[in-house]
């Protein structure tokens, strides 16, 4: 019987769309670069585990930006939640999962200064536990995130469902015994999996 519901953050609760929105910006030559040195490197995720920060990103990779668009993707990597606008729909869907008795948890690979961010994202307001990764140096879909996540809040992993755009990370938590469901963009069509898994929405 499902009591818990898991969300991930970027592509489930808010758009997490790089492409998109540095392609929208800046000319391709600019996107492409900071796609590959920034926003799509392995520079990106040292900082969801916590291991490099912003001023550590520009300093490695700065220099491989063109110098027109210096300030403005070092304002991105200093702060990128604006472009991550959330997806409104997942408020009322949040909501009803609360209404009807579930347990609501964030797990997400993500940098410390979502703490000072998450107000911005007002389905996180109903939730009753976040873990981030940067806060145990780990990332998804790595086994050890997912434990933390079953010690921390004291839930048993036959209990819960998680919901992830990553293929990667689904597998990962169905590894570590949850139910996990595949989904991207909001809440249309999530309530439909959620039945699916066994969630009463």
């Amino acid at each position: 019987m499902i009591k818990n519901v898991i969300f991930d953050m970027g592509g489930v609760l808010i758009d997490y769309d790089p492409e998109k929105t540095l392609y929208s910006i800046f000319d391709r030559e600019t996107a492409d670069a900071a796609l590959r040195e920034i926003f799509r490197n392995k520079l990106w995720s040292a900082k969801d585990r916590g291991d490099v920060f912003p001023e550590d990103i520009m300093r490695i990779a700065g220099d491989k930006i063109p110098a027109d668009s210096y300030d403005k993707i070092k304002e991105m990597v200093f702060n990128y939640y604006p472009y991550m606008p959330p997806f409104e729909n997942m408020y009322p869907l949040v909501l009803s999962l609360k209404r009807n008795g579930y347990g609501v948890y964030l797990l997400s690979n993500a940098s410390g200064d979502f703490y000072e961010r998450k107000s911005g994202i007002p389905a996180l307001a109903l939730f009753d536990g976040y873990l981030i990764s940067a806060d145990y140096h780990l990332l998804k879909p790595e086994p050890e995130i997912y434990e933390k996540l079953f010690t921390k809040f004291g839930l048993n992993r036959e209990e819960c469902v998680f919901i992830d755009d990553s293929p990667e990370n689904v597998r990962g938590s169905e590894n570590a015994g949850m139910k996990a469901v595949c989904h991207k963009g909001g809440a249309e069509g999530l309530a439909e999996k959620l039945r699916a898994a066994g969630v009463k929405i």
